[in-house]
């Protein structure tokens, strides 16, 4: 049996090679690995085709095997009266210095079911640093009252003078390859939630299988534009880096 401190490092291990995995995953994706056609036409709509079509198989890399939460025997005493009570849980693994991505300063969208409650939200550090967090909660009624308790997160942090370096339509790319592998984060399991952010308002255009998204949200973080866009339930078989979209630019 191991001792809390040796199983915590075993766990801080674990995340790092789950945070190597989807580095290297984006990589794949931005040197072209996937390959597929993509055009520009006269009205400089951007779409993309991919050479192949892949089974769409929804996966967990936030939370596989040993850091899965069994929800079902969670103590109730883990259970907080609001959200933001619910980050500042001590398990929850953020390191001291980003310590203020516990706080939900400015919510951007949420997201509820039955059972669950998924919050996009930014937490501040000062004027030159921020992060975007996308945290799941469960719901359950305890002595009458809603009370969550947190389950998994992804979170990305930003300074004012960070620079996106990629355009918007090369962007998407990496969000839908990402998406199939971000299906922990959905409170419905048997759809396909899909989301991305992108910092301009070209998004606006995005159709993905010729399908328009359910929600642009527009937020401000650092003094800059950003723009939430997601599918509650996209209809496609296909996997998310062979998804075919089109986007102005």
């Amino acid at each position: 049996m191991y001792g809390e401190t040796e199983m915590k490092k075993i766990l801080k291990c674990i995340m790092l090679i789950i945070t190597l995995v989807i580095a290297g995953f984006l990589l794949l994706v931005m040197i072209g690995f996937f390959g597929g056609d993509d055009t520009k036409n006269s009205d400089n709509v951007y779409f993309y085709e991919p050479e192949k079509k892949k089974q769409y198989v929804p996966s967990d890399i936030l939370n596989p095997g040993v850091l899965k939460v069994d929800e079902e025997n969670i103590p109730d005493k883990e259970y907080s009266d609001t959200l933001e009570l619910a980050m500042k849980n001590p398990d929850i693994d953020i390191s001291p210095e980003d310590d203020y991505m516990r706080n939900m300063d400015k919510i951007i969208k949420e997201f509820k079911s039955d059972r669950y409650i998924a919050v996009y939200f930014i937490s501040e550090k000062g004027e030159t640093e921020a992060a975007t967090t996308f945290a799941k909660f469960k719901i359950k009624e305890i002595d009458g009252k809603e009370k969550y308790v947190f389950l998994t997160k992804v979170s990305s942090k930003s300074t004012k003078d960070a620079k996106s370096g990629i355009k918007t339509s090369k962007g998407i790319a990496l969000q839908l390859g990402l998406s199939d592998a971000l299906q922990d984060l959905n409170v419905n399991p048997g759809n396909r939630f899909v989301y991305g952010v992108v910092p301009d308002d070209s998004v606006y255009s995005l159709k993905v299988e010729g399908q328009e998204p359910d929600e642009i949200v527009h937020f401000t973080m650092l003094g800059k534009d950003y723009y939430l866009w997601y599918y509650l339930n996209l209809n496609s078989d296909y996997s998310g880096d062979t998804l075919s979209y089109e986007i102005k630019e």
